[in-house]
């Protein structure tokens, strides 16, 4: 549903180049009732063909005959009937003289003619009369948008703060770490009693590292004990590209600075810091405004959902597919 409610509002996502048009037989019937208004499968054939000239590239092995597919689009009908009318309900109706200048705008953008605009929806299978219909519905869907839904939006400086941390990589920051390994593998499937004697060598090594001795010489001690590996420098690592009980290790100790055995599901390690790189991002004034409109976009399809969830909850939806 949330996916569907989205495409709602892509308003004027015009394409020249849609290349297929929706080809089904139809025999046009009722399909759905929403409170008195009844949706025929006309109807729902234009919405779809319109949805596909905006995304073609989304629609672009559309199928009417698909039972799935025809459901959708009467899912985005039924949409488009409960916003009308809570348009009607605020008094915020859309007038024809709104839509012939959504319609003007549109062949300007475009370069077209009235003829031209008609040839062209022609070869994607709607009429200028049934796109202008489609217009209509996509100016309400936006309007009850702006009313119902934008104007209760706050975005609050904690939310935008919170968001900042969690995604400081996308705004330039970063940290990375070059790490030296001693590992010893347990193979998933290892009898208990191989896995202890594994377990023993890495709390042996981990002895001789607590008694001052160095990780590099221990390194070549086990070099030929084929349940030892040592790898004296793996060079540099994001936190993403490590596994996750190692990077939450490596990124908290210093240069320098050797761990405890970490245990993962590949085996046992201890890993030894050999250098910390940390670079600067942009600064949380910098990316605010893409922040909140990230924010903002995200809290507006969640409330959309909401709505539309317990307008149809309220409706009488009658569906005769």
């Amino acid at each position: 549903m949330k996916t569907g409610c989205r495409t709602l509002f892509f308003l004027f996502l015009f394409v020249l180049g849609l290349n297929q048009v929706v080809h089904a037989r139809i025999v046009d019937r009722v399909v759905a009732k929403v409170n008195e208004k009844i949706i025929t499968l006309s109807d729902v054939t234009r919405e779809a063909k319109v949805m596909k000239l905006e995304n073609p590239g989304r629609f672009k092995h559309l199928n009417l005959n698909d039972p799935r597919m025809l459901k959708f689009f009467l899912d985005q009908m039924i949409s488009t009937i409960l916003i009308e009318s809570e348009l009607k309900k605020i008094g915020r109706q859309v007038t024809d003289k709104e839509v012939e200048a959504a319609y003007a705008s549109i062949k300007r953008k475009n370069k077209m003619s009235d003829e031209q605009f008609k040839a062209f929806l022609k070869k994607k299978g709607l009429t200028l009369e049934e796109y202008k219909v489609a217009l209509k519905q996509r100016i309400e869907r936006i309007r009850f948008f702006s009313f119902t839904i934008k104007s209760h939006i706050t975005i609050t400086d904690a939310q935008v703060k919170a968001y900042y941390e969690k995604h400081k990589e996308e705004f330039g920051g970063d940290e990375r770490v070059r790490i030296a390994q001693i590992f010893v593998p347990v193979p998933k499937d290892l009898p208990g009693d191989e896995r202890l004697q594994r377990q023993n060598i890495i709390m042996k090594i981990q002895g001789e590292l607590y008694k001052g001795k160095d990780f590099f010489d221990i390194i070549k001690k086990y070099a030929k004990n084929p349940l030892v590996r040592g790898y004296a420098d793996m060079g540099w690592f994001k936190r993403k590209d490590l596994m996750k009980p190692i990077a939450d290790v490596a990124f908290k100790l210093k240069k320098g600075a050797v761990s405890d055995v970490i245990e993962t599901k590949l085996g046992f390690h201890i890993i030894k810091v050999l250098g910390i790189q940390r670079t600067k991002g942009r600064k949380l004034e910098d990316v605010r405004p893409k922040i909140e409109r990230i924010l903002y976009q995200e809290e507006s399809e969640k409330r959309l959902d909401r709505w539309l969830e317990n307008a149809k909850k309220q409706a009488n939806v009658q569906i005769m597919l």
